[in-house]
């Protein structure tokens, strides 16, 4: 009887534009394994699908995180493939038809393991926005506030808010008051970036005129 012999090839390393691609190297890879988000956290996350929602988004004392065009996010306590799937699942409910999500922890919060966050700007919101007045927005783990961060905190936009008309009154050193535009609809859209606010300052956002 015959038996063939076979040698055992030893393996070759293949560089350039014909080496195999590499796998994706997961959270539980790189020593993140029973890693769970706290307030304060801050995670990169990207969709392969739209670039646009590729950001670094911070858990928020309420437990959730700001995606522009898709609103607040629950992410509290998760691990990186429930927060995986959760925007996942939001992104494909109205935003995107197939929504691959990498949830990537950048940092810890400063105090994350107490839940404590840190103060934050005092904001004044008037017209079409569901909580009116005085706010105290916080930053959470030094990051600065925005304005469309105020507005989702105060609870989002009425029906009739003229998105594209929104203006912060900043007073200036003296008595100078300066207005700047906001335009929220662009901002949901990633097409423009969201103003950072300073304490004291008034978001107003006015009605939407009617047939308009």
């Amino acid at each position: 009887m015959l038996v063939s012999s076979c040698k055992t090839k030893a393996p070759v390393d293949i560089e350039g534009p014909e080496a195999p691609t590499p796998p994706v190297r997961r959270a539980d890879d790189i020593g993140t394994a029973g890693y769970q988000t706290a307030v304060g956290d801050a995670l990169d996350i990207f969709v392969l699908e739209d670039a646009s929602f590729n950001s670094q988004y911070i858990v928020r004392p309420s437990g959730d995180i700001i995606i522009p065009k898709a609103g607040r996010v629950q992410v509290l306590g998760m691990t990186l493939a429930q927060v995986e799937g959760t925007v996942k699942a939001v992104l494909e409910q109205n935003q995107l038809r197939q929504a691959t999500v990498v949830a990537d922890p950048v940092r810890r919060g400063a105090s994350s393991a107490e839940g404590q966050v840190s103060a934050g700007l005092t904001i004044y919101l008037s017209g079409n926005v569901t909580r009116t007045g005085r706010v105290l927005v916080p930053f959470v783990g030094g990051g600065q506030v925005t304005a469309y961060q105020a507005i989702m905190d105060a609870g989002g936009f009425t029906p009739f808010a003229n998105k594209r008309k929104s203006y912060v009154l900043r007073r200036n050193a003296g008595t100078n008051t300066q207005r700047i535009p906001v335009n929220f609809d662009k901002i949901e859209k990633s097409e423009e970036p969201d103003l950072a606010l300073q304490d004291g300052d008034m978001l107003v956002v006015p009605q939407k005129l009617i047939g308009l």
